[in-house]
């Protein structure tokens, strides 16, 4: 179901029957407790929209406007309707509240840069906001809800004295009709007018790094393993070009891109304008996203950021070309067994782990690592090792061996085995038996 409704403002005085004040529903009694999510799409009403966001969430009734990005956002606010006029579109599901089911459009943000516009848009927010509650015109008495405004107030309203708007915004009338539909307890307003102080040219944020077309921009955000520093990160960037940057804040998580700093492990660099940047970070082993903001010198990020992915580095692969043979290991006579393998050519291997069982192949790498178990390894290299066990005689042929690799992170590869093989001469070559 589409519900839309509309906010006619003018500078007429309208004539209307006096009448005791009662507010209007549009809808039956909903949960209470409920959190309604938002999106403000203009930066110029960000004043007037928090302004109407805070009057509903100081009123009492157990319901609460949050924000939210704008692909969770229940409701979108835009601006661009001529005039003063605010509208709101609603659509209710059975199934509950879906994303952008309200639409709420308020007047073109060149209003808000008026010397008194954004007192008008706070009005009209605050307005629209309350039929996104499900609150329906009323003009049987001095509401929020009436369907027009007169100047700087609602019709049925009196005006504020020279010098003052309307900071309460929500009239008594207004909280009981949310009370009536959320629950709650109508808390009374601490100050109905406040005095009217000019808006403060606001300074554009910074721009994200690598300048306007960062985000479309090859080469404008690289990250790497470091070639010099085994088990770091090099996070290299562009400084956006301007005299109020002060610092690059870089953030990283896994599996999914910070939307802001704080969403993940950050750090703050600081910042030359239109020069590279660069930091390093410990290297993760999950697919992660690297993203960088622009900071100013009054502490205000780039509205977006560069991002970046890496994958972490693979797994080691397993030792190759195993080969186990029984070799002498005593002057007595007593056995042992010669290991030969080739070592995977990851940068980041350590170690080759070996394990032995009677009669059967190993599955599980040792718990503890002992001097014969777990050589050193150069990576790309072949390498041999010798298992002095001191075997009976002919007895060696009856135990399996396993060898795994084991990089700088402790990961291990899936194991290779061997059985001992000896070796016989047959017409001048050696081969081995068994």
């Amino acid at each position: 179901m589409l519900r839309k409704t509309s906010l006619l403002l003018t500078v007429l005085v309208l004539i209307v029957p006096a009448g005791a004040g009662a507010y209007q529903l549009d809808g039956e009694r909903s949960e209470a407790g409920r959190e309604i999510t938002y999106f403000n799409t203009v930066g110029e009403h960000d004043w007037a929209v928090e302004r109407a966001v805070r009057a509903w969430n100081a009123s009492g009734a157990q319901v609460e406007f949050v924000p939210a990005s704008r692909g969770e956002a229940e409701v979108v606010i835009s601006g661009g309707v001529p005039g003063f006029d605010g509208r709101t579109e609603t659509t209710f599901h059975d199934g509950g509240p879906r994303p952008g089911d309200a639409r709420v459009s308020l007047p073109s943000p060149s209003v808000a840069r008026g010397r008194d516009g954004r007192f008008k848009v706070a009005l009209i927010a605050a307005h629209e906001l309350g039929h996104v509650l499900r609150l329906d015109h009323d003009d049987t008495g001095c509401a929020l809800m009436n369907s027009t405004i007169v100047n700087d107030a609602p019709a049925r309203c009196s005006q504020p004295p020279a010098g003052k708007w309307r900071c309460g915004l929500v009239e008594e009338d207004d909280v009981r009709g949310a009370v009536a539909l959320y629950g709650g307890e109508r808390r009374p307003s601490r100050r109905r007018f406040c005095p009217r102080v000019p808006p403060k040219p606001r300074p554009e944020p910074p721009r994200p790094p690598g300048g306007p077309d960062a985000l479309s921009s090859a080469g404008a955000l690289e990250v790497f393993p470091s070639p010099t520093r085994p088990g770091r990160v090099v996070v290299r960037w562009l400084n956006a070009d301007g005299e109020r940057i002060r610092s690059s804040v870089v953030a990283r998580s896994r599996g999914s891109c910070p939307r802001k700093p704080s969403d993940g492990e950050s750090r703050t660099v600081p910042a030359e304008p239109g020069a590279p940047g660069e930091t390093t970070f410990a290297l993760e082993l999950a697919r992660s996203c690297y993203a960088v903001w622009s900071r100013d010198r009054s502490g205000r990020l780039s509205r977006r950021p560069v991002i970046a992915w890496l994958d972490g580095p693979s797994a080691p692969e397993p030792p190759a070309s195993l080969v186990a043979r029984p070799t002498l290991s005593h002057a007595l006579g007593d056995t042992g067994v010669s290991l030969e393998w080739r070592n995977a050519g990851s940068g980041s291997l350590r170690e080759v782990i070996i394990a032995r069982a009677e009669g059967r192949c190993p599955t599980r790498s040792p718990r503890r690592s002992r001097s014969w178990n777990s050589p050193p390894a150069l990576p790309g290299s072949f390498q041999e090792h010798v298992d002095l066990g001191f075997y009976p005689a002919g007895g060696v042929e009856r135990f399996c061996y396993a060898a795994w690799s084991r990089d700088r992170f402790g990961r291990l590869s899936r194991p290779v085995t061997a059985w001992p093989r000896r070796q016989v001469e047959e017409e001048g070559a050696i081969v081995l038996a068994g």
